[in-house]
């Protein structure tokens, strides 16, 4: 999980229908204003770079016929909570973030890759559902983005709390996501694995080359941690962060980006 910088300015169709119809429902609201869903859609996908907010896998959204995006609308506060709180958290932007499917749709676009027929492999939204457990899991929303939270382990891409940089006041919901969104699954702990070989193998081919490893670290944390022209991060931000260490924490305090 990593730091989401969120657009002050919801998306335009999103503003009218809710002062509009401001007791609705999300669901509603997706199926009566088609526009609205793609631009709040657009908006999420720019604003966390084309990543998960909650496991950081790449957004693909479908280009076959019979696919189906591996994208869905989470609500951070539970949608059910809206009653309780006098709220309506349906269309609250702030309460929108963008996930995969959590590895539960056979039809998204590779699916030999991210779905899994286990429920133990799944993740993000999925095990979350509605419970009201936003008290005991960090908001991507309001996670330090300039300090690192997690560290993995290199042989087998599991992911701890990392107790020399996380915040003491942070481990416990840090240890707690970790263990709420099921962020171990194995599906996503065998992709973070190949991120850390794929990087084992550029590093050794640069300094094969004769480079000094200092400038393949900054090389690599430039290419791999700074958005694509379209916007876009490489998957798995967070381990390569780590991977990557100093280099990285150096590239994401000189960017002007939100990284």
């Amino acid at each position: 999980m990593k730091r989401v910088y969120k657009s002050k300015e919801e998306p335009e169709l999103l503003r009218q229908y809710r002062l509009h119809n401001p007791e609705e429902t999300w669901e509603h609201f997706r199926r009566r204003c088609r526009r609205g869903y793609k631009q709040v859609r657009e908006a999420i996908l720019r604003d966390q770079h084309g990543l998960c907010a909650y496991c950081e896998v790449g957004i693909k959204l479908a280009e076959e016929e019979g696919e189906v995006d591996d994208f869905r609308v989470e609500h951070f506060y539970p949608k059910n909570a809206t009653q309780e709180h006098g709220h309506n958290y349906h269309l609250d932007w702030r309460n929108l973030l963008g996930v995969c499917h959590g590895g539960s749709q056979p039809y998204v676009p590779d699916p030999e890759w991210r779905y899994s027929s286990q429920k133990r492999d799944r993740s993000c939204d999925v095990p979350k559902g509605g419970r009201e457990i936003t008290n005991y899991i960090l908001n991507p929303l309001k996670i330090p983005g300039k300090i690192r939270l997690f560290r993995y382990a290199e042989h087998s891409g599991r992911m701890y709390v990392d107790e020399d940089t996380c915040p003491k006041d942070l481990q416990g919901k840090a240890r707690s996501t970790i263990r709420e969104l099921n962020l171990n699954a194995p599906r996503l702990m065998r992709m973070r694995r190949e991120v850390i070989h794929t990087l084992e193998d550029q590093i050794s081919d640069e300094l094969s080359k004769g480079r000094e490893l200092d400038e393949v670290l900054e090389m690599l944390a430039t290419i791999c941690l700074v958005p694509d022209y379209n916007g876009v991060t490489l998957p798995f931000f967070s381990v390569i962060r780590w991977y990557l260490g100093e280099a990285a924490e150096e590239v994401i305090r000189a960017s002007g980006a939100k990284l």
